[in-house]
């Protein structure tokens, strides 16, 4: 995965209209290009990377022949231009056609997941197996959406559209996110999925609590006075006033992080069962 530094987070877009996607001549596009595009994805394999871009135009050039040169494909596999917001659309709609053989959604996970990775938007292969093809439904990305007027991060599936992200809108709407900063900060975290069915009881299940500083949250969430009562012990046992002595929270904190998810947002932080 690139550590390049992450791009602007992409924002739902309307799905482009086309026509019915001819399934022929994508087949015989594929005839043409498919070993070009199998070396490709078995260096990509080899060397457990991501496909390279001339590999991701041949597969963009063959699947825009099943949508037309206006498509955003196929735009894609004569320039090499194009973001993955522009493409989305297009691959998954031939991604979830029935019509769609088990060949040509492999090289859709292959072409998404590059697309993806490429703007440092998603969540990396954390949720894939190594030695496996890239799947898009294990891969997150990071999706700037507008709920009631606002603005809000949260991840997809890479398997997900349009049409998909208006349902998730509707869904936030209802829990009236704007108003709930605590789920705001949730659906932030990297390894949240917003697809999960029922994303508010997960929201609860998770929710440790919000807390106004550093302290506040170490009292809740660890032994901390457990530590200040056993120190206590120790300076009266050894003539040594308790009163001269101050913790550093800074260690401590970095413990907490191994065992909550922390989000740190206008001063207040908001912690989640890791």
């Amino acid at each position: 995965m690139s550590e390049q530094a992450p791009r602007p987070t992409p924002e739902a877009r309307p799905v482009p209209e086309y026509g019915y996607p001819d399934w022929r001549r994508l087949e015989v596009a594929h005839g043409r290009f498919g070993q070009i595009i199998a070396d490709g994805i078995a260096t990509a394999r080899a060397e457990q990377s991501e496909i390279e871009l001339g590999t991701a135009r041949c597969i963009a050039h063959v699947l825009g022949r099943a949508l037309g040169r206006e498509s955003a494909l196929a735009d894609f596999g004569r320039t090499g231009e194009g973001q993955y917001l522009t493409l989305r659309d297009d691959y998954l709609r031939l991604y979830s056609d029935e019509r769609a053989d088990a060949l040509t959604k492999e090289l859709i996970d292959w072409l998404g997941t590059y697309l993806v990775q490429r703007e440092n938007t998603g969540s990396g292969r954390r949720f894939m197996n190594e030695h496996l093809p890239p799947k898009l439904d294990q891969l997150l990305v990071r999706t700037s959406i507008t709920v009631s007027g606002g603005r809000f991060i949260v991840n997809v599936p890479a398997s997900w559209d349009s049409g998909h992200v208006d349902q998730l809108i509707e869904t936030l709407t209802e829990l009236r996110l704007p108003d709930d900063r605590a789920l705001q900060a949730f659906l932030s975290l990297p390894n949240v999925n917003a697809a999960t069915e029922n994303i508010i009881e997960s929201f609860r299940e998770a929710f440790a609590g919000t807390f106004e500083n550093e302290e506040e949250a170490l009292r809740a969430l660890s032994p901390l006075e457990d530590w200040e009562n056993s120190l206590a012990d120790w300076c009266i046992d050894h003539g040594i006033d308790f009163e001269t002595l101050e913790w550093n929270y800074a260690p401590l904190m970095e413990r907490l992080r191994t065992i909550y998810d922390l989000v740190e947002e206008e001063g207040r932080i908001h912690a989640f069962v890791a």
